[in-house]
């Protein structure tokens, strides 16, 4: 077994702290092999491999992690990274055994972290939930357990509004900034434009591009100076990348900054309104808000819930989303757009919306593209008992990732028990490109909305693909997103107040089949005309909404 001597420690240690991970890969496989390799070195290489600029090497990683666990089966560290990268690739039904069995040791933070995460991604959320809720006793939950706790609270059906308010409040101490940080922060100093900054992980080919593009091209032309904060590294940027950086005054890498650093430099841009539009979700560091980089802060698109951060002043909502007595379960002050919280940009792309497929296969064919974390037992339950009622039809899936094991053969289990055969559930897997994934929705007559979390971008895509989306009503911001776009579009009658409703709407469509086609061919004109693609009045709405509430933050 390798052993370092002191020398070797020290360079490796500054590799590490400057960030040099392609020369940390080269310099531990030079004092090292396989064979010799410590535990302790096989999960730094692994850690390199990763975290390389360019080219990260996300299987060797893996294979690296695992080595380094069976040369320590008490190397936590070791195990966490293994379940992290195995989700990443996912293939993590080796890595939730490997996590089941050293949570019997007892308790432990790490390991509740990485078990909750790869639960999260199997739809198992409940059993996600008590993990967090376990960590939180312990007063163990950080800033990134934190933010994936509260974000979880929108999947499960068992979750009020008053009680995620109240989860909200607590989980926020856990995002507390020390005042020896905030001693730190410079000052606030406005220049004489007007600034408006959007700071998200998504700025690429994402459905954040396709609500965000013609809203900064507007607000630029309305002479608002725009400047987007990139979370993401550069290797994963893209074309749509390109179009928003050419639509924009400038563009900041947040990158490779901590939340000091990133809320100084956000206040060196004399940002006067800065937007988060990714709340709790994905590569986010909403947790910067904290530091209040900016004088008025506002949440908007990117995450359909409050954050829970009392630094962030607005959440913009419509009147569908948060009802006008509900204002005291958001943290943040409640403001309402005329018609729809947000507005898609269309697909460029002529993909034509062809007849029914029932014309020609003989049975209805209904479909989910929504992540598949936000199938429910309820949806599950619900969607079996169309199956049963319509007993020729099948059902489409899209599977989140390329190969989602853990989570398809779940939910062909749930199926299997209310006694469906599985044979009538397809899973699609992830396509390549944009045009191949929206090209899916012309195999499916009816798509079937998830509850209590709905789809968005699935529904705008599947409205412009011509296919009616059958959605719930719901109780908060995060459950009546489909509930806002259908009465948008004007299609009410796809609104179920329950799950009796919602099976009774999906089977009298079996027995309008006429109606159901003369749908698919006008939805898409009706769409256009429909406040869900209108951005000319949209952004119009949002641009005033700015001035609006810059003047008030003056007075």
């Amino acid at each position: 077994m390798t052993l370092l001597n002191q020398e070797q420690k020290i360079r490796l240690h500054k590799l590490y702290n400057e960030q040099k991970f392609a020369e940390l890969e080269l310099e531990i496989e030079m004092i090292s092999n396989a064979k010799t390799r410590s535990a302790f070195l096989s999960n730094l290489l692994g850690v390199a491999k990763l975290k390389k600029k360019d080219q990260k090497d996300w299987a060797g990683a893996r294979d690296l992690f695992l080595d380094s666990y069976n040369k320590d089966p008490n190397y936590v560290d070791a195990l966490c990274n293994y379940a992290h990268i195995s989700v990443k690739l996912q293939d993590y039904n080796d890595a939730c055994k490997k996590l089941i069995e050293f949570k019997k040791k007892g308790y432990n933070s790490k390991i509740n972290e990485a078990l909750a995460r790869i639960y999260f991604f199997a739809g198992e959320i409940d059993k996600e939930l008590e993990l967090f809720k376990e960590t939180e006793k312990n007063n163990d939950l950080n800033r990134v357990t934190a933010s994936h706790f509260i974000s979880s609270l929108n999947y499960s059906s068992s979750i009020s509004q008053k009680n995620y308010f109240d989860y909200s409040k607590k989980i926020e101490e856990n995002l507390k900034i020390p005042q020896t940080e905030l001693d730190k922060l410079k000052d606030l100093n406005l220049g004489d434009e007007l600034k408006i900054g959007f700071l998200s992980p998504d700025l690429k080919e994402h459905s954040v591009y396709y609500f965000l593009d013609s809203t900064i091209k507007h607000l630029k032309k309305s002479g608002f100076k725009i400047v987007l904060f990139n979370l993401r590294d550069h290797g994963e940027l893209d074309k749509k990348s390109d179009i928003l950086k050419s639509n924009c005054d400038e563009w900041v890498d947040l990158i490779n900054l901590n939340d000091l650093q990133s809320a100084n430099l956000i206040r060196d841009k004399q940002i006067n309104i800065l937007f988060d539009i990714a709340g709790h979700f994905g590569r986010n560091k909403i947790s910067i808000f904290k530091f209040k980089p900016a004088p008025v802060q506002i949440a908007w698109m990117g995450y359909v819930n409050s954050t829970g951060i009392k630094e962030i002043d607005y959440i913009i909502a419509d009147k569908n989303l948060i009802k006008n007595d509900e204002d005291a379960l958001y943290i943040e002050k409640v403001y309402r757009l005329e018609n729809i919280w947000n507005c898609h940009k269309g697909f460029d792309d002529n993909i034509e919306i062809p007849n029914s497929p029932f014309l020609k296969n003989g049975y209805l064919t209904f479909g989910c593209f929504n992540n598949t974390v936000k199938i429910s037992d309820k949806c599950i339950l619900t969607w079996s008992e169309i199956l049963n009622k319509i007993s020729d039809s099948k059902l489409i899936i899209k599977a989140v990732s390329k190969d989602a094991e853990i989570a398809e053969n779940k939910i062909l289990e749930k199926f299997s028990k209310n006694k469906i055969d599985t044979k009538r559930i397809i899973f699609e897997k992830t396509k390549k490109d944009r045009v191949d994934h929206l090209k899916m929705y012309q195999n499916i007559d009816i798509s079937l909305d998830t509850f209590p979390y709905p789809g968005v971008t699935t529904s705008f895509e599947s409205i412009w693909m011509g296919v009616p989306v059958i959605t719930m009503m719901g109780k908060n911001f995060v459950s009546r997103c489909g509930e806002s776009i259908n009465l948008n579009l004007g299609l009410k009658n796809f609104i179920a107040k329950d799950e009796k409703d919602y099976v009774t709407k999906a089977v009298s469509l079996n027995t309008n089949k006429d109606e159901l086609a003369k749908i698919r061919l006008n939805l898409r004109t009706k769409a256009l005309e429909s406040p869900l693609f209108d951005t000319d009045s949209f952004n119009l709405q949002f641009s005033n909404m700015i001035k609006e509430i810059w003047s008030n933050y003056l007075k």
